[in-house]
């Protein structure tokens, strides 16, 4: 029988027994190796702990960037607000001192007005008195002479 029509199960399984008491030897001195298998699924375990942790970090300071851009977003926002209201408010006082303009100068041009029709009432009473004594002065004229 040579090697090669061994099965190899059975060299498998004998090599497994001949480093047993090695094994056993370094395990209980405590110089135990990790078989490559073992030692690269540890690897894998590590990187993958390493990935999650890095994911929870990026996931932590993406929330905190949203966040902050919220604030931001928010305080534009307030500060458009305020300034629209302040827009809004000089518009209101600017429309209410033009409207008080207007009443004032509509009061003045009645107020005017009404001077005019006075030096009219009076100049016409005067007139009236004119023509009164005109002809009280003719009518005496006439009866003295």
């Amino acid at each position: 029988m040579s090697l090669l029509s061994i099965p190899k199960t059975v060299v498998d399984r004998s090599l497994k027994l001949t480093k047993l008491p090695l094994d056993l030897a370094r395990s209980a001195a405590g110089l135990r190796q990790q078989a490559p298998e073992s030692r690269a699924a540890e690897q894998q375990r590590e990187r993958a702990e390493q990935l999650r942790e890095r994911a929870a970090e990026e996931r932590r300071q993406a929330a905190e960037e949203r966040r902050a851009a919220e604030e931001r977003a928010e305080k534009a926002a307030a500060a458009k607000k305020r300034t629209a209201a302040a827009k809004a408010e000089k518009a209101k006082q600017r429309n209410e001192k033009r409207e008080k303009s207007a009443r004032l100068t509509k009061l003045e041009a009645r107020e005017k007005s009404l001077a005019a029709e006075e030096e009219a009432a009076r100049a016409k009473r005067e007139a009236e008195l004119v023509r009164e004594a005109a002809a009280k002065a003719k009518e005496d004229r006439k009866s003295g002479s």
